[in-house]
């Protein structure tokens, strides 16, 4: 909301303020407007009395640990290509709207809209990827940004953007399944760490490579060229973390249903310590399909008492 909210609000001051008549906007407005904002921010800080965090580890043996594991690492891949989507289209698709005429407001309701539309999105995330899977609502995202490719690459009046854009409010469910998947897949005491990686993916590395890719073909082929590259890019995106995920990073997640009828069991244990006809479990090694120890698992045999206070074990 906030986001969104000040926007809108950036944007229209910035045409209330602009003297000339002719298409110079004058920015001067909105750096006024964030330094004012961060001095409030600052001083709320202040009132922040607990800044403690939980248990964490050193950051390099953090990652390390966490890019031991493929399914993680291919997932983080899918998070790579779309920040570089979405760094190219924040970056051009603005460049794009000026270029049909738009004015800062009109830019400002454009992003007033597509944040507005992700609040509600928020809210049932978590529904709608228990539904379908972290996989497949990561796999969704691909399909949304093309749609946005193609709208932007069709459209002569920069309203209609705002329009296309309501379908960009699948971003919040993406951030969700980014984030949710990467706390899913690390103990407890990297947290932090999966967070800082999927973070630094998306907003760092992707934006980064997706404004690095993006500026010569907007140079060579224009906003349109570019967009309609980007729409194949995401379908062939969506194609190859399908592949790469299905064949080498399958893995039981609890909230992917399309997981659960072959991970029936997610609890393996080892043929040596299964119970015999006659025994019963006293408490062995139980581990779940990743590896991770749940606990010990013991046979006891049956005993008897025989002769007076004789107790003598059964044989097998």
């Amino acid at each position: 909301m906030g986001f969104g909210l000040f926007s809108l609000l950036s944007a229209v001051a910035m045409d209330t303020f602009t003297d000339d008549p002719g298409n110079k906007t004058d920015y001067s407005v909105t750096f006024y407007m964030f330094l004012a904002f961060m001095l409030v921010s600052l001083g709320f800080l202040f009132f922040l009395d607990d800044w403690s965090t939980g248990p964490s580890v050193a950051f390099l043996e953090g990652v390390s640990e966490l890019l031991s594991h493929l399914h993680l690492v291919i997932f983080l891949f899918a998070v790579l290509l779309l920040g570089a989507y979405d760094g190219a289209g924040d970056t051009f698709m603005y460049w794009h709207l000026k270029d049909l005429g738009a004015s800062q407001t009109v830019i400002g309701i454009n992003m007033f809209v597509r944040t507005v539309v992700e609040v509600p999105l928020f809210l049932v995330s978590g529904w709608f990827i228990d539904k379908i899977g972290h996989v497949w609502a990561l796999q969704l995202s691909f399909v949304v940004f093309a749609l946005n490719f193609l709208g932007y690459s069709l459209i002569g009046n920069p309203w209609w953007a705002v329009l296309i854009d309501v379908i960009h409010g699948y971003q919040a469910i993406t951030w969700t399944a980014a984030t949710s998947y990467a706390s899913v897949s690390a103990r407890d005491d990297l947290q932090a760490v999966a967070q800082g990686i999927v973070s630094a993916t998306f907003y760092g590395l992707g934006y980064g490579v997706g404004n690095l890719v993006s500026g010569p073909v907007f140079h060579h082929y224009g906003a349109v060229g570019l967009f309609r590259s980007l729409t194949v890019c995401c379908l062939v995106g969506f194609v190859l973390f399908y592949l790469l995920y299905r064949c080498y990073g399958k893995r039981g997640v609890c909230t992917d249903p399309d997981t659960e009828e072959e991970d029936t069991a997610p609890m393996l244990v080892s043929a040596a310590v299964m119970p015999k006809p006659g025994a019963f479990l006293h408490g062995g090694s139980v581990t779940t399909e990743a590896g991770e120890t749940l606990g010990s698992l013991r046979i006891v045999r049956p005993q008897s008492k025989q002769d007076g206070n004789e107790i003598r074990q059964f044989s097998p």
